[in-house]
């Protein structure tokens, strides 16, 4: 990022139950001329556990974390007046959580709000603590995971049990990477397999690739801490520090699929009527439709 510049921050997706693999975009920026940012979160990778989590409201320690970011890449963001900067945020899936906590967050919790120009959401979530009829769409596997069921189980049990069974299942590469062929292309049309094979052709990737490398991203997030995977369902039925009356007014760009069983697109259709300034764009496809078209994406939404 740059001052009178353009910056991108990114809320990752990462793999959250079995039934539940969140794809990060391959972005292609640099053309844009952007700086990227996209910092693991709390729990996950490299990243460390929430110091406080039973004091310290996860909106409330997310943003003083991201502040520290842009502080640290940016010195001074913070008290740069309005416009000095331009502040992109975007998550994809479960990224769509924090992303949503910071883009709603105010000048108090977040100082560098003020720099948002726009907002990308790609197969976003819904805070389900204001969303009634969240769990409606649910596959039976999220039903149990983070829908109803999940909030009677104590102890936080049923992500506790999964990352007993998923810790074995990747230990072996090959293993990781069936689930997310499983989980993610077992369930992919034919017209988007012509769009993942064209996406690949375009930017030389090699069949099979980039299902390996997901599968290994997969591991490395929870290659040293399980921390965030068993908190992620407690987070996003949690306070997400703002009510729908206060939403941004910020463009928000909505990115949803027909076919999404993990993110429905029922959810982007919620928040589409509850940002007052949202553009849905409703693709053809499963979880990760909009991977084949993210650079005349983020091309439009940094026109804005």
């Amino acid at each position: 990022m740059r001052k009178s510049g353009t910056s991108t921050v990114n809320s990752p997706s990462s793999s959250s139950t079995a039934s539940s693999v969140l794809a990060e975009p391959n972005i292609h920026l640099p053309f844009l001329g952007a700086h990227y940012l996209a910092p693991t979160l709390p729990g996950w990778g490299n990243s460390s556990k929430r110091a406080s989590p039973d004091k310290t409201p996860y909106y409330l320690a997310l943003a003083q974390d991201f502040t520290v970011l842009l502080e640290h890449t940016h010195p001074g963001i913070s008290d740069a007046p309005a416009g000095e900067y331009k502040l992109y945020l975007s998550g994809g899936s479960f990224g769509t959580v924090p992303a949503q906590m910071l883009l709603n967050a105010s000048s108090v919790v977040f100082p560098a709000s003020k720099h948002i120009v726009a907002g990308l959401l790609i197969a976003p979530a819904t805070p389900f603590k204001y969303h009634d009829e969240y769990s409606k769409d649910l596959t039976w596997g999220n039903y149990f995971s983070v829908g109803p069921p999940s909030r009677l189980i104590p102890w936080q049990l049923p992500h506790r049990l999964a990352s007993v069974i998923l810790n074995r299942r990747f230990k072996q590469p090959e293993n990781a990477e069936a689930l997310v062929r499983s989980i993610i292309f077992d369930h992919i049309g034919e017209d988007e397999k012509v769009m993942f094979k064209k996406w690949r052709k375009e930017r030389g990737v090699q069949e099979g690739e980039w299902e390996k490398d997901m599968a290994d991203n997969m591991r490395k997030s929870v290659g040293k801490s399980w921390d965030g995977f068993v908190e992620s369902g407690d987070v996003i039925h949690s306070d997400w520090g703002f009510m729908p009356e206060e939403m941004s007014c910020k463009p928000v760009v909505l990115v949803s699929a027909s076919e999404d069983r993990l993110a429905p697109a029922a959810w982007a259709k919620w928040l589409a009527e509850k940002y007052p300034d949202a553009r849905l764009k409703e693709l053809i496809g499963g979880h990760i439709a909009g991977l084949w078209s993210i650079d005349s994406i983020w091309e439009e939404v940094l026109k804005i």
